[in-house]
């Protein structure tokens, strides 16, 4: 498998999280597998991805649905919109 790291992106992530090589074919394949399950457009060969990483079929799998779970659980758990501000309590000490 061949990648392309020379963008700024992937050079800041590989940095930022330490990735080793194998980590980022690790994460390439899971989001290769991934995007083809949910986009009729988009095609992969799982058998090709396993013998480029020398792996089988369902390790290739069980990356993908580690991956694809990890990104559900993180995508409920994001708080949209603006945090609420701290109102500000004023105890009345006249009683």
């Amino acid at each position: 498998m061949r990648l392309d790291l020379s963008s700024k992106r992937a050079r800041k992530l590989i940095r930022e999280h330490d990735l080793s090589e194998e980590e980022i074919l690790q994460i390439v394949a899971s989001a290769r597998i991934n995007l083809a399950t949910f986009d009729p457009e988009y095609r992969t060969n799982v058998t090709q991805i396993a013998e480029d990483l020398h792996k089988s079929r369902p390790t290739i799998y069980g990356w993908a649905d580690r991956a694809l779970a990890a990104t559900i659980q993180s995508l409920r758990n994001i708080r949209t919109g603006r945090p609420p501000k701290e109102r500000e309590r004023h105890v009345d000490n006249d009683v």
